[in-house]
Order: C-alpha cells, then sequence, then structure tokens
C-alpha cells in the first residue's frame, strides 16, 4: 500500500508488468489494425453494361448495398445509354445519392449524398463542392 502512495506521490517508480510496455501494446495493435486485410467487398463497381434488364438490377442492386457504381457508357448508341442513365439516376436519387457526369460517356453513381466531391478548375482558380 505505501509503495501505490509513493507511485501516486512521484516518490517511487511503478514496478513493470510482465505484460511490457502499454505504449508498445498500442503500437502493436495499431500496426496490426492497419495492415489488416482489407474487406472482400468491393466499394465501387467499374461496369461496361449490356442493355439488358437483368444488368439494371444488377447495377440498382449495387447502389443499395452502398457501393459507388463507374458506368462506362462510350459503347452504347444514344437511346440505350440515356435510358440506363435515367434508370440509374432514379435508384440514385430513391437512395438520396448522385449522378456525375465523370467524363464523356462516364457516370460515376453514388448511393449517398456527399460520398463524392467535385473539383474543377475554372480560369486557374480551383472550385470545390460537395455531390
Amino acid at each position: 500500500m505505501l509503495r501505490r502512495i509513493g507511485v501516486l506521490l512521484g516518490l517511487s517508480e511503478e514496478p513493470e508488468e510482465a505484460g511490457g510496455d502499454p505504449q508498445t501494446e498500442d503500437r502493436e495493435e495499431r500496426r496490426a489494425r492497419l495492415l489488416r486485410e482489407a474487406p472482400a467487398v468491393a466499394r465501387m463497381v467499374l461496369c461496361r453494361p449490356s442493355p439488358d434488364r437483368q444488368m439494371r438490377e444488377e447495377l440498382a442492386g449495387a447502389l443499395h448495398q452502398g457501393r459507388m457504381v463507374l458506368v462506362d457508357l462510350r459503347s452504347f448508341d444514344r437511346e440505350s445509354g440515356q435510358g440506363l442513365l435515367d434508370f440509374l439516376c432514379g435508384v440514385a436519387f430513391a437512395l438520396r445519392g448522385s449522378v456525375v457526369r465523370a467524363a464523356p460517356g462516364l457516370f460515376l453513381a453514388s448511393p449517398r449524398r456527399g460520398w463524392v466531391e467535385t473539383w474543377i478548375p475554372e480560369d486557374g482558380n480551383e472550385e470545390v463542392g460537395e455531390e
């Protein structure tokens, strides 16, 4: 008991426990957490879809699961591509998400607003916004 009081007052040092230094254990735990394998489920899906209905359902399912979907519509004719894009916009809207044009014919659909930031350089100044 006197030893504990001495340690609390700073008159003596606390005896080291057999477990080791807590700071070292914290570092090892942090290192193990950082080096842990990534989850098997992808957070983003890259898709060059076919015009069939099943592909639309799979894209909608990916958005419902919380994944972002990057869709390449460059190989589609204008009418088919517009139909698929309208469908994706409807699904994203229902989930309170957004669809952003990444490049001509490439669209990024996210299931939640705020997951995608757009940085548009304009006259040398960069504008930052959230979708």
